[in-house]
C-alpha cells in the first residue's frame, strides 16, 4: 500500500466514524453503558485521527496497532441497544476493514511477487527454447545447413529486437501521458482542496446560515478533491503494471541483443566446429537439461508461493472483510444509514480483494499454458486448467461483491445533492460486477428497512466464500 493510498484510507475511516458521531450526538444517554459507549466511540475517533493526519510517521505497523487497540477500545460496547452502542458496532467495523486494507496490500504485493517470479521463469522457458533448438542443430551439424539455420535465428532475434524496441517505446508513452495526467489530477486535488481551505477560513467570519452555505461549498470541493486523487491513485496503479512489462521488454532486448551476437560468432567459426559437432551437440543438451532443471525449480518455488504466501495473505484479508461486514448486524436503527456505507466500503474491498486474487490464477493459467506449449515435460494441461477453474470461480465471487456494494449503498437511501453522486457509484459498481443496472433509480424507501442480522450473517458467510 502507497503511502497515498494509506492516508487516504485513514482519512475516509475517520470521516466515516466522525459521521457516526454526528449522527448520535442528539441521543441521550440514559444508562452508565450508553455514557461508557459514548466515551469509547469519542476516544476511537480520536484514535482514527491520529492515522488520517497524513502524518510521515504513521507507518502500516503503526495504523495496524492503532486499528486494533481501537477496535479492543470499542468491541465490549458494540451492540444494539443504543445509538452510541451501535456507533461502537460501526467503529469495530471499520477498524476491522482498517486491517482488512492493510493486509489487502499485503496480498496485493504477494500477487505482484508471483507475478513477477512468473515472468522470469517465462523468460527461462525462453531460454530454454533456445537450447533445446542449438541442440538440434548441433546433433544434425552441417555446415551449410547450420550457417542458413543461425542466419534465420539472427533474423528472427533482430526482429524481436525491433518489436522489443518499438513496444517498449508504445508502453514509456502510455507512462509518460498517464504520469501526465496523474499530475495533472494531483494539481487539480490541491487546487479544490486550498480553495476548501480558503472558504473554511472565512467560515468564523460570516453568520451561521452564510457558514452553512460555506460549508456545502467547501464540501463540495472537498468530494471533488477526493474524486481527482481517487483518479490519480486509479491511473498510479496502471502505471504500476505497466512498468514491470517495461522492465521485461529492456531484458528481452539485452537478452536478444546477446543472443544475436553467440549466433554471429558461431556463423563465423562455424567450419571450424565442424569436426567438434557432436560434442557441441551433446554440451547443448546439456545446457537444455540444465534449464529444464533450473525451471522445474522455479515453478516448483512459484507453485509454494502461490499455495502458501499468495494465498494466507488473501485469505487474511478476505477473512478480515468478513469480520468487519459481520461486526455491522448490531447497527440496523439509528445507524442503518452510516452502517449500509460502511458496508458497502467492506463489500467494495472484498470484490477488489476477489478480483485481484482471480487475477492472480490467470496469471498462473498462462505461465502453465506456456510451459505445456513450450514441451517442456510437464503435467502443465491439469495445473492451467485448475487455475482457470478458480479464475472463474473467483471471479464469480467478485462480481457478486460488486453487486453486493452497490446494492448497500442504495439501501443507504441518500438523499438530497448526494443521491445522484451515489447512484453513479452504485452503478459503476454494477458495471465492474458484469450488470448493467436499472436505467431508473428508485429514490423512494420504507422507512422500516434496516440491515438485518441474518443478511449479514449470510454475506458475510456465504457470499464470499472462496
Amino acid at each position: 500500500m502507497t503511502k497515498d493510498t494509506h492516508t487516504k484510507l485513514a482519512r475516509t475511516i475517520s470521516i466515516a466514524s466522525a459521521g457516526s458521531l454526528i449522527l448520535f450526538a442528539g441521543l441521550a444517554s440514559g444508562c452508565s453503558r450508553a455514557d461508557d459507549a459514548k466515551t469509547a466511540v469519542n476516544q476511537a475517533s480520536r484514535s482514527f485521527g491520529t492515522i488520517a493526519a497524513g502524518d510521515s510517521t504513521a507507518t502500516k505497523t503503526h495504523s495496524a496497532k492503532t486499528y486494533r487497540e481501537t477496535e479492543a477500545l470499542v468491541t465490549e460496547f458494540a451492540g444494539s441497544e443504543s445509538g452510541y452502542q451501535e456507533a461502537a458496532a460501526i467503529t469495530v467495523s471499520l477498524a476491522k476493514l482498517g486491517q482488512a486494507s492493510l493486509a489487502s496490500s499485503d496480498a496485493s504485493a504477494a500477487e505482484l511477487a508471483s507475478l513477477h517470479k512468473g515472468r522470469v521463469i517465462r523468460g527461462m522457458i525462453n531460454e530454454w527454447l533456445t537450447m533445446s533448438a542449438i541442440a538440434q542443430a548441433a546433433g544434425e551439424f552441417d555446415a551449410s545447413a547450420e550457417l542458413a539455420e543461425i542466419t534465420n535465428l539472427i533474423s528472427m532475434r533482430k526482429d524481436d529486437v525491433n518489436t522489443y524496441t518499438s513496444q517498449r517505446t508504445t508502453i514509456d508513452t502510455q507512462i509518460a501521458e498517464l504520469d501526465a495526467q496523474i499530475a495533472e489530477l494531483r494539481s487539480k486535488s490541491g487546487d479544490e482542496r486550498n480553495t476548501a481551505g480558503g472558504l473554511e477560513l472565512e467560515m468564523p467570519r460570516v453568520s451561521a446560515t452564510k457558514a452553512a452555505e460555506i460549508a456545502v461549498r467547501v464540501r463540495e470541493h472537498t468530494l471533488r478533491a477526493d474524486g481527482y486523487e481517487l483518479e490519480a491513485i486509479r491511473i498510479a496503479g496502471m502505471v504500476g503494471q505497466l512498468r514491470p512489462g517495461a522492465r521485461e521488454i529492456s531484458l528481452n532486448v539485452d537478452k536478444a541483443t546477446s543472443q544475436i551476437a553467440l549466433l554471429e560468432e558461431s556463423r563465423d567459426e562455424a567450419h571450424e566446429r565442424e569436426r567438434a559437432s557432436k560434442q557441441d551437440a551433446r554440451q547443448a543438451r546439456d545446457a537444455a537439461s540444465a534449464a529444464t532443471s533450473r525451471i522445474n525449480d522455479a515453478v516448483a518455488e512459484y507453485t509454494e508461493h502461490r499455495s502458501s504466501t499468495v494465498q494466507s495473505a488473501n485469505n487474511s484479508a478476505i477473512s478480515m472483510v468478513r469480520s468487519s461486514i459481520a461486526a455491522l448486524r448490531d447497527a440496523k436503527d439509528a445507524t442503518k444509514q452510516v452502517a449500509s456505507l460502511s458496508k458497502a466500503a467492506a463489500q467494495q474491498t472484498m470484490a477488489e480483494c476477489l478480483s485481484r486474487q482471480s487475477l492472480g490464477y490467470g496469471e498462473a493459467a498462462i505461465l502453465y499454458n506456456a510451459l505445456n506449449e513450450a514441451g517442456i515435460p510437464g503435467d502443465w494441461t491439469s495445473l492451467a486448467q485448475t487455475a482457470l477453474d478458480e479464475q472463474s470461480q473467483i471471479k464469480g465471487s467478485a462480481d457478486e461483491a460488486y453487486q453486493a456494494a452497490a446494492s448497500s449503498l442504495r439501501n443507504a437511501r441518500i438523499r438530497g445533492d448526494e443521491a445522484e453522486k451515489i447512484e453513479a457509484t452504485a452503478v459503476r459498481l454494477d458495471q465492474l460486477g458484469g450488470v448493467e443496472p436499472e436505467p431508473e433509480f428508485d429514490d423512494s424507501y420504507d422507512e422500516d428497512e434496516y440491515i438485518d442480522d441474518e443478511i449479514v450473517d449470510e454475506e458475510s458467510e456465504e457470499d464470499f466464500e472462496d
